[in-house]
Order: C-alpha cells, then sequence, then structure tokens
C-alpha cells in the first residue's frame, strides 16, 4: 500500500509542479490542482479499500506519512489561492505588512497545536498507535476533538499532519515573496514616483514574450541569454515566470497551431487597432 501510495504521490507532485509553471490564473491554477489532488486521493482512497493494512505499522506509515502529503496539497492550493487574491497591490510596504500578518497567523496556528507540531517535527513516534490508527481513543489534552467524515479514511492525527505541512510550505513561500520586495527593480531617483506594474496576466504568456526578445536579439546587442532576460522581466512586471527551459517544454508541447498563442494574440490584437482607425 505504501509503496502504491508513494509511486501516486510523486506522480501528482509532478502534475501540480506542472500546473505552477504554466503559470495560469490563480482560479484556474486553484481549480486544477484541487481537481487533480482530488482524484489522486480518489485513487489512493480506492486502492486502500482493495488493498487492506495487514499490518499496525503499515496503517501507522500510511496515515502518518502519506495520506497527509495529499491533503496537504489541497490545503497549500486553497491557502495560496486566498493569499494571492487578497493580497494588495497599492504600494511595496503595504504588501509586507499583508505577508507579515499572513506569517504571524501560521505561526500563531503552530503555537496553538505546539505540542503536536514538535512531535511532527521531531518525527516522534511514541504516540502513533493513538494518533495514527483508524478507530482508536485519544485524550483530548493531546489532540482537539475533530469531526471524522470517513472513520475508514482517517484518524485522529492525519487531518493536523496535513496542515503542518500545508502551512511550512506556506511559510516559506510567504518568505520567499518578502524577501522579494527588498530588491526592488528601481532605485535611481529618475524613476522614483514611477508607478509599480505588476504581471496579472498568465505568465506563459510573459514567457513567449521573453523568448521573442532573446530569439530576436533585442537586448544588449543580442548578447543578453534567456535567463537573464526571464530574470529580468520577473522581477521587473513582479512575476515568477519559471525557468527558461521548463516553460520552452511547455510551450514547445502546445499544438502547432497554438505553440506562439499569446505573441498572435498580441499581433492581432495590434492589427485590429490598425484597422479600425484606418476604417478597413
Amino acid at each position: 500500500m505504501n509503496n502504491f501510495a508513494e509511486k501516486l504521490y510523486k506522480e501528482l507532485a509532478e502534475e501540480l509542479e506542472l500546473i505552477h509553471d504554466l503559470g495560469a490564473l490563480p482560479v484556474k491554477r486553484l481549480a486544477t490542482a484541487v481537481s487533480t489532488t482530488a482524484a489522486a486521493t480518489y485513487k489512493l482512497k480506492a486502492h486502500l479499500e482493495e488493498h487492506p493494512f495487514t499490518k499496525e505499522q503499515d496503517e501507522i506509515e500510511f496515515f502518518k506519512i502519506w495520506k497527509p502529503r495529499f491533503a496537504s496539497e489541497q490545503f497549500f492550493a486553497l491557502e495560496k489561492f486566498t493569499i494571492e487574491t487578497n493580497r494588495p497591490l497599492t504600494d511595496i510596504q503595504s504588501l509586507k505588512g499583508y505577508y507579515e500578518q499572513e506569517l504571524l497567523f501560521i505561526n500563531r496556528f503552530f503555537s496553538q497545536h505546539q505540542f503536536l507540531y514538535q512531535y511532527y517535527k521531531f518525527e516522534f513516534t511514541e504516540l502513533d498507535h493513538m494518533l495514527f490508527i483508524r478507530g482508536s481513543v485519544s485524550s483530548n489534552i493531546i489532540l482537539p476533538e475533530t469531526v471524522d467524515l470517513n472513520p475508514q479514511f482517517s484518524t485522529k492525527g492525519d487531518h493536523l499532519f496535513a496542515k503542518f505541512i500545508a502551512y511550512d510550505k506556506l511559510r516559506i513561500y510567504l518568505l520567499d515573496e518578502r524577501k522579494s520586495l527588498d530588491n526592488p527593480i528601481r532605485s535611481s531617483d529618475e524613476n522614483k514616483g514611477l508607478a509599480e506594474l505588476r504581471w496579472t496576466g498568465e505568465t506563459i504568456n510573459l514567457a513567449e514574450v521573453a523568448y521573442g526578445i532573446w530569439l530576436t536579439g533585442q537586448i544588449n546587442y543580442g548578447n543578453a541569454s534567456v535567463t537573464e532576460i526571464f530574470d529580468y522581466l520577473g522581477k521587473c512586471f513582479q512575476a515568477k515566470i519559471g525557468t527558461a527551459f521548463r516553460r520552452w517544454q511547455s510551450i514547445s508541447r502546445r499544438k502547432r497551431l497554438s505553440q506562439t498563442k499569446f505573441l498572435n494574440q498580441m499581433r492581432d490584437a495590434i492589427q485590429k487597432r490598425l484597422d479600425d482607425e484606418n476604417g478597413i
């Protein structure tokens, strides 16, 4: 069972990474991530029903390690979507304050569950038989009471461990976002007062632009690398474009007629405006 869970999780992680690299808008990225995780979790549950545990230690490992990893991906996607769609776009200081508040919330959650968070972090095992065996009885002092929607696929501890994994990832994400604000692109006096611009379209579109600039040699007399252009555009527009190689793979996998979808869309939009102005 655990070998199956490990293989399935690797496949899920690869799919989620691809979803992130495609750079879709937050709501689309969330919907795809949630549906992908739900499908993987359904396979996991179905496999468990067909292959019940024969050893207690296998059950503990499954509900302590593997099921929380699957559930954490859904928690993480939902929390990240909430952060991305509610963050202020006014100025850097407001954005820093927003990230600080989100970090405080995560720290408070860990403090509220300090005993079990330490148990999770240091990989203790003494209470595993109470936390990760279905139907076990545990003290409310150890674990807050939770609603068991499916006692055949839940234990006293797997839900909380999933949140620990998700919030650990979310904290790293927030710290990276906050750190990126400490290195603004515009620092010279002549650029002060200029409005900050953020790329709010799909980031794969910005990748198309980056490759177009690179392949036509528009920067530094054609001597700038595609990675340098990716980094510059990402910082300039406060966008995480991803790696140049992975983005090129995403573009090249498209159907022939839509491989340069965004650049074609730009060309058509410009041509339409010219036609409208010229009365064509």
